[in-house]
């Protein structure tokens, strides 16, 4: 393996694994930021479309970007954004500055995001084997990292300040990993040749496979967004117990992805996207329906029941996010960088729309009615993989 390889393949193993203790820093304090700023959940649902702006807006330019300045320095302007939008979300003295602080963590997210996929798909070229799964793998397991050792500090450091500690460790070391990265930049004789067009075969099924990874990324955040909320409100569990179900269900991701790589390559892509989704939202559901269920009776036994549903589900989400893109790069004539902006435009909708959504149902109706919409969304994403061309 070539030493420039090597080197770029840790360096995104280790940007992975920030890029989810950033994702997952903030998301086990939101119901501390709700109490804090007196955000019902309509109004912190609002407050988390700024995500979906900015990822609308990010997606408009991601892909001319990446041609114009390359993979590493569209990554290096995301990795100032990112800590940006964090420091904005930890000092705001509103819920508008959290809809700015997401704005500028959606748009950071991507300008990082984007760039590692289309690096990663170069190894995977050259070094003909799969490693977005397992990069995803990486990712999950900083979130689980951030989840667990972050729940230690509910109720003793305030969230402004862990935001602000997660913000600087964060930045300094992607910035320093980032000299390790492959550059690559879009050969625009390519371009030239295939450009994108929404109403062809590869604009298709750019289309359907955004729907899919939208479906993926909302159940995921989701899940994510509100599971701590969902323990508290739902089921009355306190403390440092209602980050167990973010916690379970990152184990899950964690699990799944690690081993996505090899499952894709030995099953295909959309028979495990298939599978994981149908499988892990059916065990979602009948999860949260027994624990709500025994709530009443034994509180403990509804606790762990849900706790393993939503371990089902983390299984269930982690490969299709890759096992998505995956497919998208398999589509004959595919400028993948406009291609990959594209089918990111349709499923960053759901990187917070959803989330947004599930607040807006939680206020009309309850928190476990709205919550069924992840698990909805899960299943969807599941028969996408069921398509055939």
């Amino acid at each position: 393996m070539d030493l420039q390889v090597k080197k770029s393949i840790s360096a995104l193993r280790l940007n992975f694994f920030f890029l989810g203790i950033l994702v997952a820093g903030w998301s086990t304090r939101i119901p501390e930021l709700k109490s804090a700023l007196n955000l019902t959940d309509a109004q912190l649902g609002r407050c988390l479309i700024g995500s979906a702006i900015g990822a609308f807006l990010s997606s408009r330019i991601i892909g001319k970007l990446i041609k114009d300045l390359g993979t590493k320095k569209t990554f290096i302007l995301g990795s100032c954004l990112f800590p940006l939008g964090y420091l904005t979300i930890a000092f705001g003295p509103s819920g508008f500055f959290v809809f700015l602080g997401c704005f500028f963590f959606s748009i950071g997210y991507l300008f990082m995001d984007n760039p590692m996929t289309i690096i990663t798909q170069e190894i995977e070229a050259i070094e003909d084997r799969k490693y977005l799964s397992g990069f995803h793998g990486f990712w999950s397991i900083g979130t689980l990292f951030a989840g667990f050792f972050g729940s230690f500090l509910i109720g003793h450091v305030k969230y402004s300040y862990h935001l602000t500690g997660l913000a600087v460790i964060s930045f300094t070391v992607l910035m320093l990993s980032s000299r390790s990265l492959a550059e690559k930049k879009v050969d625009d004789e390519a371009t030239k040749k295939a450009k994108f067009v929404w109403k062809s075969p590869v604009g298709f099924a750019t289309a359907i496979l955004g729907f899919g990874m939208l479906c993926s990324i909302s159940s995921e955040f989701g899940a994510t967004d509100w599971s701590a909320l969902y323990l508290r409100d739902v089921l009355g569990i306190t403390g440092q117990l209602y980050v167990g179900a973010y916690l379970f269900f990152e184990l899950g991701m964690v699990l799944s992805r690690l081993l996505g790589d090899k499952f894709i390559h030995k099953y295909g892509a959309s028979k495990v996207v298939a599978f994981c989704g149908l499988t892990g939202s059916i065990a979602w559901l009948i999860g949260v329906i027994i624990g709500e269920n025994l709530h009443d009776t034994n509180k403990a036994i509804a606790y762990i029941t849900v706790l393993l549903g939503y371990f089902c589900a983390g299984v269930g989400v982690g490969p299709l996010f890759p096992g998505l893109i995956t497919v998208l790069g398999q589509v004959k004539g595919i400028d993948m960088s406009m291609a990959l902006s594209r089918a990111l435009l349709i499923s960053m909708a759901g990187f917070a729309g959803v989330p947004a959504l599930i607040g807006i149902i939680s206020d009309a109706t309850s928190l476990t009615t709205a919550m069924l919409l992840p698990i909805a969304l899960l299943f969807t994403a599941g028969l996408i993989g069921r398509v055939r061309r």
